[in-house]
């Protein structure tokens, strides 16, 4: 069986990319009354089959990081022990004041998805 480059570089896509990768989709399309709270973000988000609302949290620690001064996503990250005066600017843009820079933000849509109605990094 042979296999084009572009089946090989996708095939190594996949295989490496989820170790880096984190919610496969933002969460803002399937949740609403969305806010964050110290380290937690809470929503109201929807289940697979769109019949019902839960409401659900996630700590942000587990999916951010400061990674010299910006905020980035990384599962296990612990940004707020670098990090302070953070929240929600517009939407889903999250902002912080991290050590060795001065203010950065993150669309936390990149960092957070929902499965079956329960946030996850």
């Amino acid at each position: 069986m042979q296999f084009t480059t572009f089946q090989l570089l996708a095939s190594g896509l996949l295989l490496f990319g989820a170790s880096t990768a984190l919610a496969q989709s933002g969460f803002a399309d399937s949740c609403d009354d969305y806010y964050v709270t110290g380290t937690m973000l809470y929503a109201n988000c929807l289940n697979d089959n769109d019949s019902a609302y839960y409401a659900t949290e996630v700590d942000l620690n587990y999916c951010l990081a400061n990674d010299g001064g910006s905020l980035i996503c990384e599962y296990g990250g612990s940004y707020s022990y670098s990090c302070s005066d953070c929240g929600l600017a517009s939407g889903t843009y999250f902002e912080c004041d991290c050590q060795d820079g001065s203010g950065t933000g993150i669309d936390l849509n990149n960092c957070v998805g929902n499965s079956n109605g329960g946030l996850y990094c």
